[in-house]
């Protein structure tokens, strides 16, 4: 008995067994056949860093999707909440905003990836945090930044603000309303962040400076003015302040501000109140509990990435300094990610920052993708005996520079996340196959090579278009009132009327009332006629335009449209039929319903309006700041206009950023070598192409672009005549000294027109300019299109102050990718810098600063600009780390100085030359000033922390002594280099 139930218990085990086991067969087979769970981290406004821009996390999704794996989107709070992001739940996640991550999702992200949870990364990840910095209803100056921020202090919310010397920085509430002559008050508590302000000795703020404001407003939200009261003991305990005023005439509203000017440690701001007329008014979020949707990156902290207690173990990076052997940027051996024949053949990615294995935990395998193994740019990271033990992650980089940017970040990415999960197990052989398969199947972009562009004949013989001599008594209209859709129209009857002879001009602000008063000191015209009415100039020139065209408002890009229709057909433009009736004229052309997306509009300017229009001058200028100018001159001269949407911008009416693209690549290839893009690519992070991808494109089609987004009247300008300036003549080079260091400062930026416009109008203001040597960038195409300013540039100049060619040329390009598209590369480059050769003659420039190049590429420069005495190139610095690196001399004789510095502030730049130059006596360099940052102040404090051991010379000074030092045999220093 005891027997046969001991068989049946038996049995009836081994069937338990036996189903169980059948079941674990079936749920693995399950398991192999549902593809992983991927999460990919998506938040609306998040900022980038490091990455490209054209990648957008819905496209990574999409992707992916494509390819089979199931991926969700989560956002910082979904990321951040407890139970959402579990290994168990997702397999991976994809972090594609480079360098930038959500603070407040850090710990889940580490919980995750302990869990065995694959991160995979893009650009230098987690060294940049990001938090929501904002508070609802107030405003930052100049952003919501590291620099202006909402913190908890204490319990208290509070801002915290700092300043500089060079730029406001603060906060500024909601308006509320006053009424003419009450008394407003405003009060706001202040102390000194304690932690940064240790050992540092405060600068008392000047009248000017760290300010508690009142501002005023009419009724129409312009600006009247402001009267505040000087923060001037801030300490380390909470101090109220108050500022009163009267309210002016005129004034409905006001808003309460602190604004910061002072280079000191950051304060603490809290306790909001107001008062009119001796009551409390609602200052909205005056507690500032309520926080706003705005991320902020707080700058380079890479305790998080490093390993340690706190970090999230996928290592801190290195950067490769362009020493390195070129295979390190070549697929590494047996290819891992599959990327064989899915990046270009020769990928170029200049020298960008790898990953640092010696900063890893131990226990973590290192699979390089692209790179070596101890310096891979994309690898998987295996960890093995960490404690990320199981996780398989996958540090990845963006594509190469080029056409196939996007596309090959995309696969980057997307291959890098298949490759970890296939590492896990978590794909089968066969189902990895299938995903490679359908990502290898993704539509590939246009790729152009050995293009042959048209060749029109250019109606002018200048490198831009000039207008006829602007007659002597000018309108000049006041319309800095006036909203977008207005000024747009008067900016479209401005370039039609100007055409024939500038006779319109007007004042969007301050400096155009300065240059209408130069020109008149330049006699090249006389008292303006006011036109109190700009509308009235409708009738003044009814005879000279024909009609209307009006825009759509479900296509963003229907004002380029229009504005090249302007320009075709002398049409006014108009944003609404409101405004449409306003003119009484007819309507010749309504883009309403005519275009399904952005796409389909550019196809329509390339196939119908382009050939009625100027082949060589297009501009790429965002509609949303066509009230700021730039384009009367274009419409003048019948150029066409254009914008290229970015990954922010998606959700705009009719947004097509891959169909835009190809039709502006369609574009290109019907404009002739040497065409000019103005404006500007960016307008906001990832709300365009960006700078460096648009230049890059503009290059590889033979466009040059020429930064002018921000400026006005030059229909007016460009046709002041002049051919040719000379620079004031300089003093000859001090008496060498082989113990100094010689340095020349040159200030960048010059080839954007609009700091000719105001902003260097200021540095030459300055009494400190003239008291050292500096070289100023200046794009030689100013000598066409505003030669006014820069005759008084070049009258206002010292013999201190030395002009020289920025940048790359006569406009902005990258040599890196000049005519890659194009079958004749090489004459594209002979045409360019003869042009360039040409300009910088008439300038009187003896130097230019390249940019975007290698040491090849300023090799390959140097023989096809044989007049050019020596070369400056780089836009800070791009290589090293020896001084042999930055300072040599060219095969054909050149000296050349490549920038030494990059960043800003007196002691960042007296270190950075101190640390390239400490080994070497006589030495040469050339110290690159990012002007957005810098004052001249910045530069006379730098030369005194270097003291009378370095000696501040211009650049022509400068290529003087380095070539009387070789004469000598005093550390002579000559780099070879191939030419190609």
């Amino acid at each position: 008995m005891r027997i046969t139930m001991s068989r049946q218990f038996i049995g009836v085990f081994y069937g338990v067994l036996t189903a169980a086991l059948l079941l674990i067969l079936v749920n693995t087979a399950q398991a192999q056949t549902v593809p992983p769970r991927v999460a990919v981290f998506s938040e609306d406004g998040f900022p980038y860093y490091g990455v490209s821009l054209l990648v957008t996390p819905e496209i990574i999704a999409q992707d992916l999707r494509t390819a089979g794996l199931t991926v969700d989107l989560l956002d910082t709070d979904a990321l951040a909440r407890p139970g959402r992001l579990e290994a168990e739940h997702y397999a991976a996640v994809i972090l594609p905003y480079g360098n930038t991550f959500p603070q407040a999702a850090f710990p889940a992200l580490k919980r995750f990836h302990q869990a065995g949870g694959s991160l995979v990364t893009t650009g230098i990840p987690f060294t940049h945090p990001a938090i929501r910095g904002s508070a609802k209803g107030w405003s930052a100056t100049p952003v919501w930044s590291a620099s202006v921020r909402l913190v908890s202090d204490s319990g208290k919310r509070a801002f915290r603000i700092r300043g500089s010397e060079d730029q406001w920085a603060g906060v500024a509430s909601s308006r509320f309303p006053v009424s003419a002559g009450a008394e407003v008050t405003v009060s706001a508590a202040v102390r000194e962040d304690t932690a940064e302000a240790i050992g540092k000795k405060r600068a008392v703020p000047d009248e000017g400076q760290d300010n508690l404001f009142i501002r005023f407003y009419n009724k129409d939200g312009t600006y009247l003015e402001q009267t505040g009261t000087l923060l001037t003991a801030a300490t380390a305990t909470w101090q109220t302040f108050r500022a009163h005023a009267a309210t002016p005439a005129g004034a409905v509203a006001a808003d309460l501000s602190v604004q910061l000017r002072r280079n000191n440690a950051p304060l603490f701001v809290g306790d909001f109140a107001a008062a009119v007329a001796g009551k409390p008014v609602t200052l909205a979020n005056a507690d500032l509990k309520q926080i706003g949707g705005e991320f902020i990156d707080l700058g380079h902290m890479d305790d998080a990435a490093l390993w340690g207690s706190e970090g999230i173990g996928v290592g801190g990076f290195k950067e490769l300094d362009g020493s390195e052997p070129a295979t390190i940027l070549t697929l590494s051996p047996g290819d891992p990610l599959h990327l064989s024949g899915v990046l270009s053949a020769q990928p170029r990615w200049g020298a960008p920052q790898g990953l640092d294995t010696t900063t890893l935990p131990t226990g973590v395998q290192v699979v390089p993708a692209i790179g070596s193994a101890s310096r891979p740019i994309v690898a998987l990271l295996v960890h093995h005996s960490d404690a990320f033990k199981g996780a398989v992650d996958a540090w990845t980089y963006r594509g190469p520079l080029g056409e196939s940017e996007e596309y090959e970040t995309r696969q980057i990415i997307a291959r890098a996340t298949v490759a970890a999960l296939a590492k896990r197990d978590l794909l089968s052989i066969e189902q990895q196959a299938t995903v490679l398969a359908k990502l290898g199947a993704l539509p590939r972009p246009t790729i152009y090579a050995n293009l042959t562009l048209p060749t029109p004949a250019r109606r002018y013989t200048t490198f831009q278009p000039k207008m006829p001599l602007p007659a002597r008594h000018l309108y000049v209209a006041d319309i800095r009132r006036m909203n977008l859709g207005e000024k747009l129209l008067l900016t479209s009857l401005q370039g039609i009327v100007n055409r024939r002879q500038p006779r319109i001009y007007f004042l969007f602000d301050d400096d155009d009332k300065l240059w209408l008063d130069e020109l008149q000191k330049q006699k090249e015209t006389d008292a303006p006629i006011p036109v109190s009415d700009p509308w009235s100039l409708l009738e003044t020139f009814r005879d000279e335009y024909k009609g209307v065209v009006l825009c759509d408002p479900k296509v963003y890009s229907s004002p380029c449209i229009a504005v090249s229709l302007a320009g075709a057909d002398d049409l006014l433009v108009a944003l609404t039929p409101p405004l449409a009736a306003h003119v009484k004229a007819p309507v010749t052309v309504d883009l309403r319903g005519k275009f399904k997306d952005n796409a389909h509009a550019l196809r329509y300017l390339r196939t119908d309006i382009l050939p009625r229009l100027d082949p060589f001058l297009t501009i790429c200028l965002s509609p949303a700041i066509y009230d700021r100018g730039s384009l009367d001159q274009i419409i003048a001269a019948r150029g066409s206009a254009f914008w290229i949407t970015g990954p922010k911008s998606q959700k705009l009416p009719g947004a097509n950023q891959a169909g835009e693209m190809e039709e502006i690549k369609k574009l290109f290839a019907q404009m002739p070598l040497g065409a000019v893009v103005r404006g500007f690519w960016w307008q906001g992070d990832g709300v365009g192409l960006q700078e460096d991808a648009g230049v890059a494109l503009g290059s590889r089609f033979g466009k040059v672009t020429l930064v002018s987004d921000l400026i006005t009247n030059l229909s007016v300008h460009s046709g002041v005549p002049a051919t040719q300036f000379v620079q004031k003549p300089r003093p000859p080079a001090p008496a060498l000294d082989p113990k100094k260091v010689y340095l020349a400062f040159t200030m960048s930026d010059g080839d954007n027109l609009c700091t000719w416009r105001g902003y260097f109008r200021r540095y030459f203001d300055d009494p400190v300019r003239g008291t050292f040597p500096i070289g100023w960038g200046m794009g030689p195409a100013l000598l066409d299109l505003a030669p006014d300013w820069a005759r008084w540039y070049y009258e206002k100049a010292t013999p201190n102050d030395e002009f020289i060619c920025d940048v790359s040329g006569v406009a902005y390009m990258y040599p890196s990718s000049w005519g890659a598209a194009l079958k004749d590369r090489e004459g594209a480059f002979k045409y360019f810098y003869n042009q360039t050769q040409d300009y910088m003659r008439r300038m009187d420039m003896k130097t230019i600063r390249l940019m975007d190049v290698t040491a090849e590429d300023i090799a390959h420069v140097g023989p096809l600009l044989p007049k050019i005495d020596f070369l400056l190139p780089d836009y800070g610095r791009q290589t090293g780390p020896n001084y042999s690196d930055f300072t040599y001399t060219l095969a054909t004789g050149q000296p050349t100085f490549r920038a030494i510095t990059n960043g800003k502030g007196p002691q960042n730049l007296a270190e950075q030359i101190r640390s390239y130059t400490a080994k070497n006596r006589p030495a040469f360099v050339n110290a690159f000033i990012w002007n957005w940052g810098s004052s001249l102040s910045d530069l006379k404090k730098t030369l005194d922390l270097l003291g009378p051991e370095y000696v501040a010379v211009t650049p022509s000074q400068l290529n003087t002594l380095y070539r009387e030092s070789q004469k000598r045999g005093v550390a002579f220093n000559i780099k070879t280099m191939p030419n190609p």
